[in-house]
């Protein structure tokens, strides 16, 4: 059973230079973990995307460890069809051949839209070779299965097709996506529906979201398969990488102490209520309800929705001096910079308003952080009773929850053991060993 995955999620990010989303954890994870499995021992893994586009860029430096390992096939050497439609090419060269003419071919372009129709047709040519090729490199290669992308999907003839459900936040929170989101989630749903024969749910939550709102995928085969976490997580030491980060924040005279700062980790959109977060760690320390030296560290990408760039805003208004701001905003961060600052903080806050999983909260609870984090979705699915919960979208409850565990040191350790525990009962072994048994079921 040689397996094919659609990667462009991971192509599209730059990983270490750019955003390492729940997606693109969860892809490379499963994908790591399902090599590791015996009954894979001789069998191929292949790695290609639908967006020809894509592979013809630089490979994500972080996915060399994978694109390397000799049971990975990657679809990245193929030759771009460049076969023009014979019609639009002939009256091309003829039209040009004759200069007056060049003239009323650009008045005709421009009214008929002559132009676009001939690229429209040269790329669907193109589109066509390259699926035919794809289809030609999977048989050559024995693929029984595709895995396609929430990103990207198409339908291939001969092969068992499965698609993998990470949340419903297209259909639950529509106000919070673009539309080139939501049209791409109507996509994918009409896809699975209709040419899936296996469907992958990432939580229990999920499941339940996705047989409300679509009762049709009731009558598919889905398996929940948890993420995992990292199984050096926990046992890595990070002491190096986070002297090094504190020194840089140092000169930026942005002090961090050890278990003196709340942190956040995650991209910077509506629906991860980071505004709530911040708006609540700064009236405390206003009120005196927490210490004032305490320090907020958040760490994303931009997102979209203007999230980050409100918060920078609001936060140059209450401190205009860089040296008296409690509020610390950085970008994207290398793992080992990453997890330093994840192992060493004083809690974890999640305080998103929906969920198809929370891989911060997992990778927070493997690496000894207490957590506080919403009381809605997968969270408590997640969780367990290892998080100090707040209600969802309670701006009040959340800044009660974040006084009580920094003025409670011994909650808070109570909650890392819980969370230590909580946390074992993900991992990537298990995870990979169910996705292969699902395949072998299809």
């Amino acid at each position: 059973m040689n397996i094919a995955f659609e990667i462009s999620p991971l192509l599209l990010a730059s990983g270490s230079f750019g955003d390492k989303s729940g997606v693109y954890r969860y892809l490379t994870g499963l994908i790591s973990s399902i090599e590791k499995i015996n009954e894979m021992k001789g069998q191929k893994i292949i790695l290609f995307s639908f967006n020809r586009n894509l592979l013809l860029s630089q490979v994500n430096p972080c996915l060399y460890e994978l694109v390397n390992n000799k049971n990975f096939v990657y679809l990245n050497n193929f030759i771009v069809a460049t076969e023009e439609p014979v019609v639009g090419s002939f009256i091309k060269k003829k039209i040009f051949k004759i200069i007056g003419l060049k003239i009323i071919f650009k008045i005709f372009n421009k009214i008929f839209g002559i132009n676009s129709f001939y690229n429209y047709l040269r790329e669907k040519i193109h589109e066509k070779n390259y699926l035919e090729f794809l289809k030609t490199e999977f048989k050559k290669n024995s693929v029984t299965h595709i895995v396609h992308s929430n990103t990207s999907f198409k339908n291939i003839d001969g092969f068992k097709n499965i698609q993998i459900i990470y949340d419903l936040t297209p259909t639950l929170f529509p106000f919070n996506h673009r539309n080139e989101t939501l049209d791409l989630f109507r996509s994918q749903i009409e896809f699975a529906k209709n040419h899936c024969q296996g469907i992958i749910s990432i939580s229990k939550s999920t499941k339940k979201d996705l047989f409300k709102y679509y009762p049709v995928f009731k009558n598919k085969k889905l398996k929940i398969i948890y993420p995992g976490c990292d199984d050096n997580l926990d046992n890595e030491t990070y002491s190096d990488s986070y002297k090094e980060i504190s020194q840089a924040m140092k000169i930026k005279d942005q002090q961090l102490v050890k278990n003196n700062y709340l942190i956040y980790f995650g991209t910077f959109e509506p629906r991860k209520n980071i505004i709530y977060l911040v708006k609540s760690f700064v009236d405390l320390q206003k009120e005196k309800a927490i210490p004032s030296d305490f320090k907020l560290v958040l760490i994303g990408g931009e997102g979209w929705g203007n999230i980050k760039c409100m918060i920078r805003n609001y936060v140059d208004e209450e401190f205009p001096l860089a040296s008296k701001r409690n509020v610390i905003i950085l970008d994207f961060l290398a793992d080992r910079f990453l997890y330093s600052l994840v192992k060493n903080a004083y809690a974890t806050v999640y305080p998103s308003l929906y969920e198809g999983f929370g891989l911060p909260v997992l990778e927070s609870m493997k690496l000894g952080t207490p957590i506080i984090s919403s009381d809605n979705s997968s969270i408590p699915e997640v969780g367990g009773d290892a998080i100090l919960y707040s209600k969802v979208n309670n701006y009040f409850d959340l800044k009660n929850k974040i006084k009580v565990l920094i003025n409670d040191q011994e909650l808070a350790k109570d909650f890392s053991k819980k969370g230590l525990i909580q946390s074992q009962k993900f991992n990537w072994k298990k995870s990979g060993q169910q996705f292969y048994d699902f395949l072998k079921y299809l």
